[in-house]
């Protein structure tokens, strides 16, 4: 009896890129910006307050310090949203009503809270200097 065993080699020895990080930095659908995501506690604990930061970056890179964020999860499997509703903070407002300032582009949303395991989409959605513009992470807590 002859048994073949057959081996796959890379051939050029090199290995394969690890996976990007679930809050790598995302152009948004329309292209206008870049966001990238952090968690005040990374995996949040399970059924208690965290916050969520979203970085606002122009095409070019330069943070975008003026515009509006809203920050919000929902879990597409199940169709429901979280049992809180997140409060985008405002930033730093001017007292005689200008425009509300984000220090390097991050803008902040607290009161996220997930209440069970499983996939988690953020939702970013952005007016800046280019227009309306959004985009989503997907974040799975174990």
């Amino acid at each position: 009896m002859i048994v073949w065993l057959l081996v796959a080699c890379a051939g050029d020895g090199s290995e394969a890129a690890p996976p990007a990080a679930w809050n790598a930095p995302k152009v948004t659908q329309s292209g206008k910006y870049e966001v990238a995501l952090s968690l005040s506690a990374d995996p949040p604990p399970l059924g208690e307050l965290f916050t969520v930061s979203a970085r606002l970056r122009d095409k070019d890179g330069t943070p975008i310090d003026d515009g509006t964020v809203a920050l919000d999860a929902r879990m597409p499997q199940h169709n429901h949203g979280m049992e809180t509703d997140p409060i985008d903070d405002p930033g730093q407002c001017d007292p005689a009503g200008g425009r509300c300032k984000h220090p390097d582009g991050v803008y902040q949303a607290t009161g996220f809270k997930f209440h069970m395991g499983g996939e988690w989409t953020i939702t970013v959605d952005v007016v800046g200097p280019r227009g309306p513009d959004s985009t989503s992470f997907v974040y799975t807590l174990r």
